[in-house]
């Protein structure tokens, strides 16, 4: 594996910041960011698109795998040099579950979040398609 696709939402702030934040990541693995429900990934991944307003972040692998809610959000990590080994870990039998709790708590609240954090200000333009859901994670 040499590649990670990453479905965002482009309209929520939280996605935006943490599409930034892995941008800025050392990583392992290259990694790219689609807007959920734009055309390229209609395009490229037509067999996703009955996922369109689903509310779960989605990862897509060069080699075919797709990763959705908690496995997604491990394969990011999976994906970063100073966090594949914390990715390794909560894959186990100890912290899966806390892991899977985490990230559902995160990806349900991520609008508070970013109103919260002031993330949930215009969107600059640049991630093109505007019809992306609103209520979807970065990638979701």
């Amino acid at each position: 594996m040499k590649k990670l696709t990453v479905l965002y939402d482009p309209g929520c702030g939280f996605c935006r910041f943490c599409r930034e934040w892995l941008e800025n990541q050392p990583a392992y693995l290259e990694m790219e960011f689609l807007p959920r429900g734009s055309q390229a990934v209609v395009l490229r991944f037509p067999l996703l698109e009955h996922d369109r307003d689903s509310d779960e972040l989605v990862v897509i692998s060069d080699e075919g795998g797709v990763y959705r809610g908690d496995r997604a959000w491990i394969m990011c990590l999976y994906a970063l040099k100073e966090y594949r080994e914390w990715a390794l870990r909560l894959t186990g039998p100890r912290l899966r579950p806390l892991a899977r709790r985490v990230f559902q708590m995160i990806s349900s609240n991520r609008t508070r979040i970013s109103r919260w954090m002031g993330w949930d200000g215009p969107v600059s333009g640049d991630d093109g398609d505007r019809h992306c859901n609103p209520h979807v994670w970065c990638t979701r």
